[in-house]
């Protein structure tokens, strides 16, 4: 997945938080930054296997791991060599982004592990598309989102998981990485139980216990993902993407996609396509001003 926002920042500067950036990067680049990065930032691993440097220091960030740096903290990251690696990121600020951070035990770099990603991934998708919204007002609930983000991170560096609860966790990776490679074809409960080898009442409980959600509700998730990256990076039609993520009756996924994000796929499409052409002209302008600055 390549899809990647910068907030139109406004009065949301004022607030204690605010989001400066949230996207997903495919593949990551090797990135150096001598003199660290103009805003705070939390990157993770969707998908392959990434480097970070730090004070000397190499870590590798599998999937399950990610990490924290400060703004302007010297760093650099990349992928294996001749491996891919996609990433989940965000970047802010705010006036008082320091003592919150220091609050929750993020006032250095720091590289977390965990097996319970979920509800992080959960927030950092709110974000993402909350930030494209058209809503006037969508700075001001990102940096609520935000706070919960940072909140969620604590948690998992704050309390690691028990071994039971790591089980479950393994267990449900287990099911999520099925869904992640099969989202495409017709899968039924009894289907999942039979090839997980977990009874279909069992698959339920951790979902519900772990995700709050129905196993299902999950892949319906997965599937309105894939369906949207196929809409910003592909010209197939909204008939050809509704079949490549599992969707038979193309009438049935428009609904769900409008259920769930709002607005019809080929809404969102035009959306996008708007939306980056103004950020483009933005763009353009701003560089011919630069280039009248320069010429004085």
């Amino acid at each position: 997945m390549q899809e990647f926002y910068f907030a139109l920042l406004g009065d949301e500067v004022k607030l204690p938080l605010y989001i400066t950036g949230v996207g997903a990067t495919d593949p990551e680049r090797h990135c150096s930054r001598p003199t660290g990065h103009v805003y705070n930032h939390v990157i993770y691993t969707a998908r392959g296997e990434g480097v970070l440097t730090i004070d000397g220091v190499k870590h590798k960030i599998p999937k399950g791991s990610g990490f924290f740096i400060p703004a302007y903290y010297p760093h650099d990251y990349g992928c294996q060599d001749g491996g891919s690696w996609e990433t989940h990121w965000i970047t802010f600020s705010g006036r008082c982004s320091e003592p919150i951070l220091k609050s929750l035990g993020l006032d250095r770099p720091l590289v977390f592990k965990s097996c319970d990603m979920m509800n992080l991934e959960k927030l950092w998708e709110r974000m993402l598309k909350t930030i494209h919204s058209p809503n006037i007002n969508s700075g001001y609930s990102n940096s609520s989102n935000l706070y919960s983000f940072l909140v969620e991170l604590n948690r998992l560096i704050s309390c690691p998981a028990s071994p039971r609860e790591n089980h479950r966790m393994e267990q449900l990776k287990v099911i999520i990485d099925y869904f992640d490679k099969n989202y495409s074809q017709d899968i039924s409960l009894n289907d999942l139980s039979r090839i997980v080898n977990l009874s279909p009442q069992y698959i339920c409980r951790i979902f519900r216990e772990c995700m709050n959600m129905r196993p299902f509700e999950h892949l319906t998730k997965k599937r309105l993902y894939e369906a949207k990256n196929l809409l910003l990076d592909t010209s197939l039609s909204i008939s050809d993407i509704s079949k490549a993520v599992g969707y038979n009756d193309c009438s049935y996924f428009c609904s769900v996609f409008k259920r769930q994000e709002n607005v019809s796929p080929a809404e969102y499409r035009l959306l996008y396509a708007e939306r980056q052409l103004i950020r483009e002209e933005r763009e353009a302008a701003k560089k011919s001003q630069e280039d009248k600055g320069d010429s004085r």
